[in-house]
């Protein structure tokens, strides 16, 4: 018979706590010692694998030079100025919609970008470079039982400090995104617009691609799915409103007039906001915050009256932009209560929310004044002049309108009322530079020294308004 070798559980039984002692002392090296060996492991494979290959030859990719093109130097602004022309300058554009303005108007296509590649370099992995990968895995191996107790501790620090740097960066590179998103959209929608000059149905366009944005993420579980009662739906309604008078309003702007002039006239958004604020809501601000209105009216009246492209649809159509978009505040800030309504409903999903509903109340407004038929006579025509790019500066509008809103909540979430006051001036400052380079607007010197004032008046406005409220 064969003999069956004893058991070693008797001499644990027999000597309990060595037997915990060795166990746990057995866990507590295997657990630490994961995280130091793991690493070892894969350059010790990764050693192996020079070594097999150590004969044969492999070819790594170089640097791959990227020639300028107007649609990388767009957010610069230079470069697209090139591409745009006296030709198209915006104080020429008609004043109203349709068939007529489109036979009117004047487009130059951006050119096409282009890319140069550079040769591919041919690298060889030698004996040297092998035998150095195997000397450091055999070297990590080695310092890895030593260092197995401190592993978890490190991996810890060393967590919480990519977490730490994240959160450093994170308000900068929001803010830097809804810079160039708010910058491309204004762009682009411009381009848009002259190309196919039917602001109601640019405007209806760029609020439904939204719908190609949050639907996936609400199908896919990527972001929760709001719910809304139907008298919650309609409590919410008037902030739509608000949403598409806002949204509406910006776009017939900056088809009737120049880009760099429209939000000049939007940086007069303070006054409205003000007068809504004393007639719905009674509230009486201090002596200076009413004071600091006084640059911003001053200084969008001179350079209204010294603006070479101003008519009155663009003005309008910009303080229209500005009464939305007050009201909507005053609206939220009365009825709602300024909480949440719903269930799910962060910022994000509100803004989702009233962009569907502004877009089911735009769809027969916009087919009222414009009309289906005209709309997609004129989108064939300007198909067939720009092609491919009218497409692109269809979809760029429309992808840059709603990125710059979503993150613009993220970024001003993430900031104090100063720096939002700051950020939100300064924001409005690169636009109008950046809209006068591109479209290589005429400007004069009483319009520049207008448009200062009344941003540096925006500015002095949210600053009093954060200090006396």
């Amino acid at each position: 018979l064969t003999r069956v070798p004893p058991s070693p559980r008797p001499f644990l039984a027999a000597c309990p706590d060595d037997s915990m002692a060795l166990r746990t002392g057995a866990r507590r090296a295997l657990r630490h010692g994961k995280s130091a060996l793991l690493p070892a492991l894969v350059v010790g494979l990764c050693a192996a694998a020079f070594l097999s290959l150590s004969s044969s030859s492999f070819s790594l990719p170089s640097a791959w030079q990227q020639a300028a093109s107007p649609k990388g130097a767009v957010l610069s602004g230079v470069g697209a100025a090139s591409s745009v022309g006296p030709a198209a300058t915006l104080h020429q554009a008609p004043l109203v919609g349709g068939p007529t303005a489109f036979a009117g108007s004047k487009r130059v296509l951006p050119q096409e970008a282009g890319y140069v590649s550079g040769g591919d370099e041919q690298s060889r992995a030698t004996d040297g470079v092998s035998l150095a990968l195997a000397a450091a895995g055999a070297a990590a191996a080695m310092q890895a039982a030593t260092t197995a107790r401190r592993a978890t501790a490190e991996v810890t620090e060393e967590a919480k400090e990519e977490v730490g740097t994240f959160e450093k960066y994170r308000v900068p590179m929001y803010i830097a995104l809804w810079y160039a998103f708010n910058i491309g959209y204004n762009i682009y929608n411009k381009k848009a617009l002259i190309a196919y000059p039917y602001p109601w149905a640019c405007a209806l366009w760029q609020m439904a691609f939204g719908w190609l944005i949050f639907v996936p993420l609400w199908l896919f579980g990527i972001r929760k799915v709001p719910s809304l009662t139907v008298k919650q739906a309609v409590t919410l309604s008037p902030s739509a409103l608000g949403h598409l008078a806002t949204h509406v309003g910006a776009v017939v702007a900056f088809f009737a007039g120049a880009v760099s002039f429209g939000h000049i006239v939007k940086a007069s958004e303070p006054v409205v906001s003000s007068l809504l604020n004393f007639v719905f809501m009674g509230e009486v601000l201090k002596w200076p915050v009413y004071a600091s209105l006084l640059p911003i009216i001053g200084g969008v009246g001179l350079a209204s009256a010294s603006e070479m492209s101003f008519n009155w649809l663009c003005f309008g159509a910009a303080m229209g932009s500005n009464l939305g978009s007050a009201a909507r505040a005053v609206y939220s800030k009365k009825v709602m209560g300024g909480g949440s309504i719903g269930k799910n409903m962060d910022s994000a999903n509100v803004y989702a929310v009233l962009t569907i509903m502004a877009t089911f109340m735009l769809i027969p407004i916009s087919f009222a004044i414009e009309g289906p038929s005209a709309m997609l006579k004129g989108f064939n025509a300007a198909y067939a002049k720009g092609g491919v790019q009218f497409l692109l500066q269809m979809v760029y509008s429309g992808f840059f309108y709603y990125m710059y809103n979503e993150v613009a909540f993220l970024a001003l979430g993430k900031l104090d009322p100063v720096s939002h006051a700051v950020s939100n001036t300064m924001k409005r400052v690169v636009i109008i530079i950046t809209s006068v380079i591109v479209f290589r607007t005429a400007v004069t010197p009483l319009g520049i020294a207008g448009s200062s004032i009344a941003i540096f008046g925006t500015l002095l406005y949210s600053l009093a308004k954060n200090k006396f409220k």
